[in-house]
């Protein structure tokens, strides 16, 4: 099948495919890494390989279903076929990783609610904190560059990123309390 086109007798939309997808992704790739025990190569060759094959077999997707525990069960075949097609050295046996991806299931899933817990909980930041965060976090910068950017120690900055880590740490698990309760 040319992976370029839909599925024949498709139900579902191919807008309905990439927002699911969209939705799902970062759980999908999290569960891929944990099967390649971090391997960022092959996680990411085997990730595009299950996007493909998902677009492929979309239209033998079930919309009242789980599209994640679909998608995973798609991603956990193809890293045992791409384990075979590079014929490495197998640290693991086949059925560990059956075992570690049953065992990652959950994993993944919590860790995407802490994420989605994170996120929330950093919008809810004072502006202040929040670019702390951004500027640590997402820019990259070291402490020594934040704390010469606003005039203030490295002492004052490790002090305040050490608040703000408990707060969110704190928020985070008040979120996945609530969500779980």
């Amino acid at each position: 099948m040319d992976p370029q086109s839909p599925p024949p007798n498709n139900e579902v939309s191919q807008e309905e495919f990439v927002r699911l997808l969209s939705t799902h992704s970062s759980k999908i790739m999290s569960f891929i890494r944990i099967l390649t025990m971090n391997r960022q190569d092959d996680a990411e060759e085997i990730f595009q390989l299950t996007c493909m094959v998902l677009w492929q077999k979309f239209s033998q997707y079930d919309p009242s279903g789980n599209f994640s525990a679909w998608a995973s069960r798609m991603a956990y075949f193809e890293t045992l076929k791409y384990r075979e097609s590079k014929r490495r050295i197998k640290l693991l046996s086949d059925d560990a990783i059956e075992s570690l991806a049953e065992a990652a299931m959950p994993i993944s899933a919590e860790l995407t609610d802490r994420r989605t817990a994170l996120s929330e909980c950093i919008r809810k930041l004072s502006n202040p904190d929040r670019d702390l965060i951004r500027q640590r976090y997402f820019e990259g910068l070291s402490v020594a560059e934040i704390s010469e950017k606003a005039g203030r120690s490295t002492h004052a900055i490790y002090r305040e990123l050490s608040k703000v880590h408990g707060m969110l740490s704190r928020c985070v698990d008040r979120s996945i309390e609530e969500a779980w309760t």
